[in-house]
């Protein structure tokens, strides 16, 4: 099966009923993987700041240090956060956040190795 070049896709994006494309693409995919069954994970995003100092205009996400709403995880936190996806049986987490002004490279480190020695 031979892939679609860029402008193809493009084409078909534009140009083409979305459930047709949806169609196709089932039809595609099951040439690919005729077996019926579907496979998933149970995961969750864990967002450890909402501080940003990016303020990207298509973000709702951010907030500034002095708003009210804007929050640091605490390491308990997160780490209940990460218990009770395990608890409903997670296997994967991401974590995500804004880009902190006062957090370095130090801080990222000492994050993942905390969870990766609790978990």
């Amino acid at each position: 099966m031979k892939r679609i070049t860029k402008k193809e896709g493009l084409e078909l994006l534009k140009n083409s009923d979305l459930l047709e494309l949806g169609q196709q693409a089932d039809g595609i995919r099951e040439k690919l993987h005729p077996e019926k069954t579907g496979t998933f994970i149970v995961d969750r995003n864990i967002n450890y700041t909402n501080i940003c100092i990016n303020k990207c205009t298509f973000c709702a996400f951010w907030r500034d240090k002095e708003d009210k709403d804007s929050y640091i995880l605490s390491e308990d936190e997160l780490f209940k956060k990460i218990e009770e996806t395990i608890n409903l049986g997670g296997t994967q987490i991401l974590i995500q956040g804004g880009l902190h002004p006062d957090f370095n490279i130090e801080y990222y480190i000492s994050l993942l190795k905390s969870i990766k020695s609790r978990f």
